[in-house]
């Protein structure tokens, strides 16, 4: 709906009909917004507007809040929340735009915003503002979360995740971003709708700290980091000067998630072990009954934070010098419509998959493994390199199967796989917060518990 329009020397402003001198920025009759100005190059647009109409630049998207409305918030009493901001921004943005006709320059940075706001949303995070091509957004208001810290650096490697996949899409520019992330108490006032003015820092923290981030990498701070507790692997950067912040700021590059095994050990570090004997003991037991050879499915259940990570970590280490293989997961509720999300993670970590290596070295230690344990590679491994995303080349023909056919035989192949390896030497497979696991994959794990006991 367009709220004001000129005409001839005055702008009308069709919320209340008055017409004001052209020269007004808002109506001097009812305070509504007359016109919007482009963050990056300045050029005036009707708050209608979408994108301005010189650079193409996305313009925010907030309602315009009016003269009025602004004077009767300062009334209103704040909140305090603690916040977790994210910003993001284009690396070397300007001399793209340079290169491309406006309207194709609009196109694409309208596709990154959607993008950016797709994953920050999928992690229950919150689009607060798009400045030129970046885009600023909170964790923890107007939802809070009690990982809202984690959830926003998971969004950060997920932005980067989706910009390359997007890239893929591009056949005139290769867009790379920078994201910064800061969190720390802020006091929200109320605003108008969804929109509200944040008081504190933290935002600019978060948008100075992407400006000291290298392209495509996700940087924190250590406020953030203290909150992450072992869930992340990280890149310690030192402290570094940010301009317009007084003081040096520990900063550090986020990798990947450090998976279950960084939780096991940040419960291990941080929780002293006591009152557990009972249980650590039964937990010893059965895994004498499995070295023996019979199968032993063991529940473990409590209230959060009682200690089951922990547990689990204990017994890990009671058995360390024990000849066994040791494969750990866990369900992630922000995957929980990804099946074998989890399962993918157990594998990688069994066959110890590293970056630096090349499909083949990756697809040649999967046939290896499965070879180990009694399988025939042109049976299998093709599914689990689907699994996988390991390119399998001309070496296995096409999956020609439906995707139910296709989930069925993945679920016997892998299920044979952990069987046959545990024939060699027993497998303990821990898998943590099941009732966030997908359906696919909390069936695979029932049929394992149906199987080995």
């Amino acid at each position: 709906m367009r709220v004001a329009r000129r005409t001839g020397e005055l702008m009308h402003c069709t919320q209340c009909g008055t017409n004001n001198p052209s020269d007004n920025n808002f109506c001097a009759q009812c305070g509504n917004a007359l016109i919007t100005i482009c963050m990056k190059c300045g050029a005036q647009s009707s708050p209608a507007s979408q994108f301005c109409g010189r650079c193409g630049t996305r313009l925010n998207t907030a309602a315009p809040i009016s003269a009025q409305t602004q004077l009767r918030d300062r009334s209103l009493t704040g909140e305090r929340r603690h916040l977790t901001v994210l910003f993001c921004d284009l690396v070397d943005s300007t001399s793209i735009a340079a290169r491309l006709d406006p309207e194709e320059w609009r196109e694409i940075v309208a596709d990154y915003h959607h993008t950016v706001a797709e994953v920050i949303e999928r992690f229950g995070g919150h689009v607060a503002q798009y400045l030129g091509d970046g885009v600023m957004a909170y964790f923890g208001w107007p939802q809070a979360h009690e990982n809202d810290a984690e959830r926003a650096a998971r969004a950060g490697l997920g932005i980067l995740d989706a910009i390359a996949n997007l890239n893929e899409h591009f056949s005139l520019v290769k867009l790379s971003a920078r994201v910064g992330i800061d969190s720390g108490a802020v006091v929200v006032g109320a605003g108008s709708g969804k929109s509200a003015d944040v008081f504190g820092d933290t935002p600019n923290i978060a948008a100075r700290v992407q400006t000291a981030a290298a392209s495509d990498t996700v940087l924190i701070t250590g406020a953030t980091h203290r909150l992450l507790s072992g869930l992340f692997v990280v890149e310690e950067c030192g402290a570094q000067a940010l301009k317009g912040v007084a003081n040096p700021v520990e900063l550090y590059r986020v990798l990947r998630p450090s998976g279950v095994r960084g939780r096991l050990a940040a419960a291990r570090g941080l929780t002293p072990f006591v009152g557990r004997e009972e249980e650590l003991r039964l937990l010893l037991s059965r895994w004498e009954r499995a070295r023996d050879g019979e199968g032993q499915l063991v529940l473990v259940v409590g209230e959060a934070g009682i200690g089951k990570s922990r547990l689990v970590a204990e017994f890990h280490d009671h058995i360390t010098d024990a000849s066994h293989i040791w494969i750990e997961s866990a369900g992630e509720q922000f995957f929980q419509n990804s099946p074998f999300r989890a399962i993918a993670e157990l594998l990688s970590q069994w066959l110890d998959l590293q970056a630096a290596m090349n499909p083949d070295q990756r697809m040649e230690r999967l046939e290896q493994a499965l070879v180990s344990a009694g399988l025939k590679p042109e049976d299998s491994a093709a599914l689990i390199a689907d699994l996988l995303q390991l390119p399998v080349g001309g070496h296995y023909p096409a999956i020609a199967l439906s995707p139910e056919q296709k989930r069925r035989r993945l679920l016997t192949a892998l299920t044979e796989w952990v069987f046959g390896a545990a024939k060699l030497q027993p497998v303990v497979v821990a898998i943590e917060d099941l009732h966030w696991l997908d359906p696919s994959t909390l069936e695979l794990v029932q049929l394992w518990g149906k199987q080995g006991v």
